[in-house]
């Protein structure tokens, strides 16, 4: 009897104690935090033991947005190390109660680390982001939309697309809709090519977008772009054409080689060179030769190129004739179809890499080269000795031929939305040519990339990560793996950032985090994002200890870090 006395008192006070976390629960499901925490707080007084009313006091605690309490109090449980749901707890706590911080730089570090943790309550914070009166969380939000592609946001987005006034948001949303194809937009994306204030890159960008959007097209539609009276509208029509390979409808891009302006001819003339040249009837062939006279020199230097297998000679003039222009813009341009003609162009480039004072013209006739079956070891050490030897900031210039990726000076402004973005836009650049640099083992390549490594400007981003190594050469992330045995210490936490960011590998876990406490915080960013993009378990530890770190930037991006490392 009195073993069934003792069993029965303790089947009440489990029961008891059952009924009041789900009395917590029930105030948590209503959104009443302040009646949950008050909740706990009474029984924590009855049962101070157990585990269930602590877990869910700490979640009472973090919706109520007093996460620093949440985060000291989990010291009372034992291994909450191995509790995922406690750990989640714990760092949407932080994430939510930073969204709207006085701070704009903390505020995007929290989106951005919702972002990463592929969690439903992302959605509801970039909602949030997307009506924010902060142009530049507006332009994160928007930017980090097309991977949710949640039917609210696309709403938002067509909404935005019509109000929104600041002109870097509105290009990040059309962006955003063509990367989402939202067929909706077509005609609002239409009249804003031919709108005479629309800019040269919203035009750009709704002229991509649309043609993202494009999955079928009727023949009338085609036609009507086609022959309309806005030159973007005809450019886009040879766009679709491309992007859907229609052979058929060939004869619309025909008509508009003798259009009357320039950005039509070219998009033309690469449309019917993408399409397949051997299609072409003779008298269209003959009409792109006569092309290589044009007055302008991006359509001359195009028919060019495309007419090189079949009127060499007519094509070698050409070129010979812009590569010496009094333009830099056009030497450049020159060279580099000079370097894409392969074999026919290699005695004349061989007579301009002697002539030429311009390294610019060296670098692009080398990049041009390079893949064309000449010789890329001596091409690849015209680009090392560029970038050795080369002064000021550089760019990428696709602007005279979208198909011609040409290297210039940087012309590159700043951007409220983006810190040190002529700089960032640099080092993507040499970033670039280091990489092929790896991928064609030059001699010198590890030496370059060691050197750029120690030029910590801001760090290794994910996007600096994927150029370096894009190529997937096995050579090239060995070459970064050795760099993980160097002396010094940047080159060797920036090469596990590349390795960690590019490959997810558990090898820079540990370089990672011995290196965090000794690095500035800009570097520390970026070793918290890394250790969430590797998603590996056993920085969990690590990160559950900066969760109480004093600085708002990085206690979010620890919060987000640990998330990916539960649930990768």
């Amino acid at each position: 009897m009195k073993y069934l006395i003792v069993l029965l008192c303790f089947s009440v006070l489990s029961a008891s104690e059952s009924e009041a976390i789900k009395r917590v629960y029930s105030h948590l499901l209503i959104h009443d935090y302040s009646a949950a925490q008050k909740e706990c707080e009474k029984s924590l007084q009855i049962y101070p033991s157990s585990e269930g009313v602590k877990k869910v006091y700490i979640r009472a605690l973090s919706e109520n947005g007093k996460d620093t309490e949440a985060i000291s109090y989990s010291s009372h449980l034992d291994n909450k190390e191995q509790d995922s749901d406690l750990i989640e707890t714990l760092a949407w706590g932080v994430i939510e109660r930073f969204e709207n911080s006085s701070q704009s730089l903390v505020s995007i570090a929290s989106l951005m680390s919702a972002y990463y943790t592929d969690d439903v309550r992302a959605t509801e914070m970039l909602l949030r982001g997307l009506s924010s009166s902060n142009a530049i969380l507006r332009t994160i939000a928007v930017k980090l939309s097309p991977r949710y592609r949640d039917g609210r946001l696309i709403d938002a987005l067509k909404r935005l697309l019509v109000s929104e006034k600041i002109w870097f948001v509105r290009l990040e949303i059309i962006q955003a809709l063509g990367a989402m194809e939202v067929k909706e937009v077509k005609e609002p994306l239409k009249r804003m090519i031919i709108h005479s204030r629309t800019t040269a890159e919203e035009k750009g960008a709704a002229i991509a977008s649309l043609v993202n959007i494009y999955d079928e097209v009727g023949e009338q539609e085609l036609l009507t772009l086609s022959e309309s009276k806005r030159a973007g509208l005809r450019h886009l029509a040879c766009q679709i054409v491309a992007h859907l390979d229609l052979k058929e409808q060939s004869f619309l891009v025909e008509k508009l080689l003798t259009d009357p302006c320039s950005d039509v001819r070219i998009a033309a003339l690469n449309t019917l060179n993408f399409l397949g040249l051997k299609t072409l009837k003779p008298e269209i062939l003959s009409k792109i030769i006569d092309l290589t006279e044009d007055p302008n020199p991006p359509v001359s230097l195009t028919a060019a190129w495309i007419v090189s297998r079949y009127a060499p000679e007519t094509a070698l003039q050409i070129v010979r004739k812009w590569v010496y222009s009094k333009d830099e813009s056009t030497r450049r341009l020159a060279a580099f179809v000079l370097g894409r003609i392969g074999l026919v162009g290699k005695h004349l480039g061989e007579k301009v890499l002697k002539m030429t004072p311009d390294p610019f013209v060296k670098a692009n006739l080398a990049l041009g080269t390079i893949g064309q079956g000449v010789d890329d070891q001596r091409f690849s050490d015209v680009l090392y000795t560029f970038l050795i030897l080369g002064k000021g900031k550089l760019m990428w210039d696709s602007s005279q031929n979208p198909l011609c990726k040409v290297l210039a000076p940087s012309k590159t402004c700043h951007i409220p939305q983006v810190s040190q973005y002529p700089t960032m836009v640099d080092r993507l650049t040499c970033l670039e040519i280091l990489g092929m640099l790896a991928v064609l083992k030059h001699p010198q390549a590890e030496e370059a990339v060691k050197s750029f490594l120690t030029q910590d400007v801001f760090g290794i981003t994910y996007a600096a990560s994927i150029t370096l190594l894009k190529e997937g050469e096995e050579g090239a992330f060995e070459m970064i793996r050795d760099l993980l045995k160097e002396e010094d210490k940047t080159i060797r936490v920036q090469a596990a950032l590349v390795l960690a960011l590019v490959g997810g590998e558990t090898d820079a876990v540990e370089i990672l985090q011995e290196a965090y406490y000794l690095v500035d915080r800009e570097l520390k960013i970026n070793i918290l994002g890394a250790l969430g993009h590797i998603g590996d378990k056993i920085s969990i530890p690590f990160l559950l200890k900066l969760l109480e770190e004093p600085y708002q930037t990085l206690k979010v991006m620890a919060a987000s870090a640990l998330i990916q490392c539960v649930y990768h």
